[in-house]
């Protein structure tokens, strides 16, 4: 049986549905029933899926935080997917970021090491890679530094990963990857929904930055079939192609019909706009929705190379645009929906 933390997000729910699609029986941990109902978000995204199959997904109620009774759940277990991570760029959810992201992830290798688990697959990120020092493409033999720059979310995630090579040091198969900005049908429930709201409504501003990009599909395929085979003791770059943000942002805007986000946020620009949101912060009590970590973030620019997976695994990436322009039409169908109702 397969056990899966973290498959109530947007990359783990299409994951579950693919175990499911391939007859895997799966054991899946959640946190709520509000989780659940996030999950079941994505069903129309799997039309030829027999609510019966679903039905098979025995559904356990707990926290990676938990160490016994996530122990107890990997009894019987032969394959682990751990997804379960905290993301934000705010300076109040450091201790949370380190608690989930670093003690979530070293709970889940020492119950797989005591339950004598076959396999594991940690989903990590490309902020666990840290920045390029030369400019060029970072690939997996990058050594990540530490700098002033450096996000606590990113370096939860650097010190999550090293949680897993000390499994592998003492007998765990394991192997991570580092999948970029995912992409994928239903990316609008999660993380992302801000922004297609505002493109929706009309942005007007964009990012100078550069990141990979990658289709969700690509992503769960790439890690079912490293977790079906005999690799271990590695990491994978999960990444179809490196596009500046405009780009992006201009396709999703012509893709909805919507005016093109015209205006470079400049620093002064990302300056007003981080101290307006703590502003609103201070008088709403929710967290800002943009700072100043998460404006340097997607302003960077940044490359990322897929030939050691492509080598690995013959994987042919989606394109990113076909990928785009799939999902954009389950959101703009979504919205025609609303609208009628």
């Amino acid at each position: 049986m397969i056990f899966v933390a973290g498959g109530t997000g947007f990359l783990g729910s299409h994951l579950l549905y693919n175990l499911v699609q391939l007859g895997k029986p799966v054991r899946a941990l959640y946190r709520s029933k509000e989780k659940l109902d996030f999950f079941l978000k994505f069903r129309k995204f799997y039309p030829a899926l027999s609510d019966q199959a679903l039905d098979k997904i025995e559904w356990v109620m707990g926290d990676v935080l938990d160490y016994y009774s996530l122990s107890e759940h990997l009894t019987g277990i032969t394959q682990v997917y751990h997804l379960a991570g905290l993301i934000s760029f705010h300076k109040h959810d450091k201790l949370r970021l380190f608690n989930v992201n670093v003690q979530g992830t070293a709970n889940i290798v020492n119950a797989c090491l005591e339950q004598h688990i076959g396999r594991l697959c940690h989903v990590s990120s490309i902020a666990a890679l840290g920045d390029s020092q030369d400019g060029g493409p970072i690939d997996e033999s990058h050594l990540w530094n530490k700098s002033s720059s450096a996000s606590p979310y990113s370096y939860s995630k650097f010190r999550g990963e090293m949680e897993v090579w000390r499994g592998i040091h003492e007998g765990l198969q394991a192997v991570i990857v580092n999948p970029s900005v995912v992409i994928g049908p239903g990316m609008w429930y999660g993380s992302s929904s801000d922004l297609f709201k505002q493109i929706y409504s009309g942005l007007n501003y964009y990012p100078a930055g550069t990141s990979g990009y990658v289709d969700v599909c690509d992503v769960v395929n790439a890690m079912i079939r490293l977790t079906e085979s005999e690799v271990s003791g590695e990491r994978f770059i999960l990444s179809a192609e490196n596009l500046t943000h405009h780009e992006v942002l201009d396709y999703l805007a012509k893709a909805m019909n919507r005016p093109l986000p015209a205006r470079q946020l400049t620093p002064l620009l990302i300056k007003t706009a981080c101290h307006l949101e703590k502003i609103r912060s201070m008088f709403t009590g929710q967290p800002p929705r943009i700072t100043r970590q998460s404006m340097r973030t997607t302003t960077s620019v940044t490359a990322y190379s897929n030939q050691k997976i492509v080598q690995a695994l013959s994987l042919n990436f989606n394109p990113v645009k076909e990928t785009l322009g799939s999902s954009i039409r389950f959101f703009l169908d979504e919205q025609e929906a609303k609208s009628r109702s």
